[in-house]
């Protein structure tokens, strides 16, 4: 098994915001965040100490949810600290401000949702009135604590127009770096898909005020939800970073649920084993952890574009959640295609 970049940790189901856009499989039936079965702060360090004897693993980012609706998500970031861990804070970044931030060891990196430069557009897509000040004070505040700032952009219809201004509003934050993410479609979303799905012009709108972003600024972006080849030429943006499914290679993301179980990655709900009950190495190395990440779909198997083996398809977790299997292509690819 090779070394890993990161793992996930989702430390609450619970959240406070509504995103139209959200993939959580849970998202209708939620664990609050006091739960019996949720991952204590010395749970989480020993299942941490586990992998750690399985293979080196370089990041931890904690995720939701909501994490910082845990009281007690600042000593779980040091603990990590003091495992020789990375830790990084995956947020709405609603809940940030002086006194929280200031419990986090200095150089935590906060990873902060922005949606869009218009307040009422941003709560829009956030499902919650307001948030758009509460993310603006909770940036200053991971600044003013030295602490370190990357803005997440999630594309839809209603956004992608403002991809520069958002950009740049997040370099007057200090943002050291920003994901721009097209959305990423779940069994949630999946019947208002039409709805959601950014039309092609509107992706080659987004990437090219982002891709001016980083001539202008220097800074970095990365685009780290596939965009499969056939929907756009991505070789085109030549300042952008593509990231492709990595399919269990060194740079998957297992995902380790509030309660302990192991999955592929974020977006999939499959369940590969129970971390309390197994090794992550047995886990991983299995049959059945194989077989989530080999199948091709149908569609691909003649695909001679230079990046098919990259893309082999786009997300295969969208496809099950969506399709029921990862036999097919990306569902983006069906919304795309019929625009």
């Amino acid at each position: 098994m090779e070394d890993l970049e990161r793992i996930v940790i989702e430390v609450t189901q619970a959240c406070q915001h509504a995103c139209m856009h959200c993939y959580n499989f849970w998202s209708n039936d939620r664990a609050p965040v006091n739960n019996s079965e949720s991952l204590t702060r010395s749970g989480i360090r020993e299942l941490v100490r586990k992998i750690k004897n399985d293979i080196t693993v370089k990041e931890v980012a904690l995720s939701g949810g909501e994490p910082l609706l845990r009281g007690d998500l600042p000593e779980i970031v040091g603990d990590l600290v003091d495992e020789d861990m990375n830790p990084l804070v995956i947020t709405n970044g609603t809940l940030l401000n002086d006194r929280l931030v200031s419990r986090f060891p200095e150089g935590t990196i906060f990873e902060v949702t922005l949606f869009a430069t218009d307040a009422g557009l941003h709560d829009r897509i956030a499902g919650c009135r307001g948030a758009f000040r509460k993310v603006i004070n909770g940036a200053a505040s991971v600044r003013k604590h030295r602490c370190h700032l990357a803005v997440t952009v999630v594309l839809n219809r209603l956004n992608c127009h403002d991809v520069r201004q958002t950009m740049e509003l997040g370099i007057a934050l200090g943002a050291d770096a920003f994901l721009l993410n097209r959305i990423n479609l779940s069994r949630m979303t999946f019947p208002v898909a039409d709805r959601l799905v950014p039309t092609v012009a509107q992706l080659k709108e987004a990437l090219s005020a982002a891709e001016s972003v980083v001539c202008d600024y220097k800074a970095m972006v990365s685009v780290s939800v596939p965009i499969p080849p056939c929907i756009l030429d991505v070789g085109l943006y030549k300042s952008l970073h593509f990231g492709w499914c990595p399919r269990g290679s060194k740079d998957a993301y297992y995902t380790i649920s509030h309660n302990g179980l192991l999955r592929p990655c974020n977006h999939a709900s499959v369940v590969l084993g129970d971390l309390r009950q197994q090794n992550f190495a047995e886990i991983v190395d299995n049959e059945n952890t194989r077989q989530f990440w080999e199948p091709i779909p149908s569609e691909c198997l003649d695909c001679k574009h230079p990046l098919a083996s990259l893309c082999r398809g786009g997300c295969p977790a969208a496809s099950h959640e969506c399709y029921g299997n990862r036999d097919r292509w990306d569902p983006i690819i069906d919304i795309i295609q019929r625009q």
